[in-house]
């Protein structure tokens, strides 16, 4: 089913079809409100068709209250009068609750209740509502059942696989000394071979994300799932230039100006963030709502290794070329660490901000 068109028509009338036969089979009166709903609000994805049941579900039941009591009130009063009274009420009501396709149903349920249901609002109010809700309900199953969606649940699982390959490009960045490794050139080729496709993996999501935000509904953008979608494309990005940095910066000779420990500190650290990276993957895969980042602490950048006598003595030696070539591998690591810190702290935010 490759066509979307083709597959919200065919979702649309199986949904009606099954509605209606279920309806047939009941006997209860009033039965065509369901059908009415599942094509009030089938819109193709979850959240919004979730909005548009919401709201048509909240008109009708102002409606009915405003009918139920306005008719009791005003019904001796000439229709001319009556009826726009009830309609203002209504009006009044659902623009308080800023109600916007909800709005246009409640006036609707005013004006059908008192000119064709005054003499059996008993009966005609409770079963709309209970058709309504079953047209909703049977409406926002079918979007699960019949071809549901894929966006969030592949948005979801791409970024989650971006953050395990990135870990594994930053491992094989720095997994030797560039000392020991022979043909350089070629081991930055195949790095930047890996960096464009981390590049071109990103700039596939970014594309996606419109279609997972459609299935999160109207207030998309606020909802907890797309702001950390958000945080780890950030965060992906800034990781991806680091690494491309680390890739064109010209190599420091560690071992040979009496920097091992440094080198090995730095390894350290950058093997730690490729830890973290992983830990967060298994953390959003093993929870389908949004949990809160692991809870072991987290490897920092050991920066009073530079502080050691024998560094101390090192740099000293050093030319200002040969100093510049070492500060340079350890700013990348000091911006990858504040990249880490930042992500997490802001990941808690989510995590602890009130629901909308």
């Amino acid at each position: 089913m490759t066509s979307p068109a083709l597959r919200d028509g065919l979702r649309l009338a199986a949904t009606v079809t099954l509605v209606n036969g279920f309806a047939s089979l009941t006997g209860v009166p009033f039965a065509l409100y369901a059908s009415l709903a599942v094509l009030s609000v089938t819109v193709g994805n979850y959240g919004n068709t979730l909005e548009l049941g919401r709201q048509r579900l909240v008109g009708t039941a102002i409606g009915a209250m405003v009918v139920f009591f306005g008719y009791r009130a005003w019904g001796q009063l000439p229709l001319v009068v009556a009826l726009p009274l009830a309609l203002l009420l209504a009006r009044l009501i659902a623009g308080s609750l800023r109600l916007t396709v909800g709005y246009g149903v409640c006036c609707f349920v005013v004006v059908m209740g008192w000119l064709t249901h005054e003499q059996q609002l008993d009966s005609w109010i409770p079963l709309r509502l209970l058709w309504t809700a079953f047209g909703i309900l049977m409406a926002l199953l079918s979007l699960r059942l019949f071809w549901p969606s894929r966006a969030r649940i592949q948005q979801r699982e791409g970024l989650l696989q971006l953050l395990v390959d990135l870990g594994h490009t930053l491992q094989q960045a720095v997994q030797h000394p560039p000392d020991a490794i022979g043909p350089q050139a070629q081991r930055r080729r195949e790095l930047g071979q890996r960096i464009r496709s981390l590049r071109i993996t990103l700039l596939s999501l970014r594309d996606q994300r419109q279609g997972a935000l459609l299935e999160l509904g109207t207030l998309a953008n606020q909802h907890p799932l797309a702001r950390m979608w958000a945080l780890l494309d950030q965060a992906s990005e800034a990781l991806i230039l680091d690494l491309d940095e680390l890739r064109r910066l010209p190599n420091a000779d560690w071992t040979g100006w009496g920097l091992q420990g440094d080198y090995d500190a730095g390894l350290a650290f950058v093997q730690g963030v490729v830890e973290r990276l992983l830990d967060w993957q298994e953390q959003l895969r093993g929870s389908p709502r949004l949990p809160p980042p692991p809870s072991q602490p987290r490897s920092v950048l050991p920066l009073q290794a530079l502080q050691s006598p024998e560094s101390q003595a090192a740099y000293r030696q050093l030319s200002p070329e040969q100093l510049q070539r070492v500060a340079s591998q350890w700013m990348v690591f000091n911006r990858m660490d504040h990249t880490i810190e930042s992500t997490e702290r802001q990941w808690s935010e989510i995590v602890n901000a009130p629901a909308l």
